[in-house]
């Protein structure tokens, strides 16, 4: 169910992407426009939320990976949280996760739900200094 009120700076939430519109032969349509195009994000996946309240109904969000990226990590664009960082999830392993802030987008609230814990629902945010390195990363991923 979609959340229905303004997220802090850095809480952990689950932001449901979509997926990428399938054309007859079981290839992406990279050309349907009211959609999502690869590469761009997608799946049900964990995000940080960096602002909460752009306006009634929209999160700035960075989604989170379980994928290394070498070169994006080294050029400073994402950030390892620990496996210990973000509690235990009932739908999400325990593992190393990266902020990808090179994908950091807006999303409509009605995208995000509170992660699911096996005794309800996860109400965490991250450190503060994990958040000011996830904010820095996106700073260097827009040039600014």
């Amino acid at each position: 169910m979609a959340i229905n009120f303004s997220p802090k700076v850095g809480e952990i939430q689950e932001c449901n992407f979509g997926n990428y519109p399938v054309i007859q032969n079981g290839q992406f349509s990279t050309t349907y426009y009211d959609g999502r195009i690869p590469p761009e994000m997608i799946k049900n996946r964990l995000v940080v939320v960096l602002n909460g309240k752009i306006n009634g109904n929209a999160c700035i969000v960075v989604p989170l990976s379980t994928t290394r990226d070498h070169d994006k990590l080294n050029r400073g664009m994402h950030v390892e949280i620990a496996s210990n960082v973000i509690n235990v999830l009932q739908f999400f392993d325990q593992q190393i996760r990266w902020a990808k802030a090179d994908l950091v987008q807006q999303v409509s609230r009605n995208r995000l739900n509170r992660a699911r814990t096996y005794r309800g629902y996860l109400n965490q945010c991250l450190p503060h200094e994990l958040v000011a390195d996830i904010q820095r990363a996106v700073i260097k991923s827009i040039n600014a």
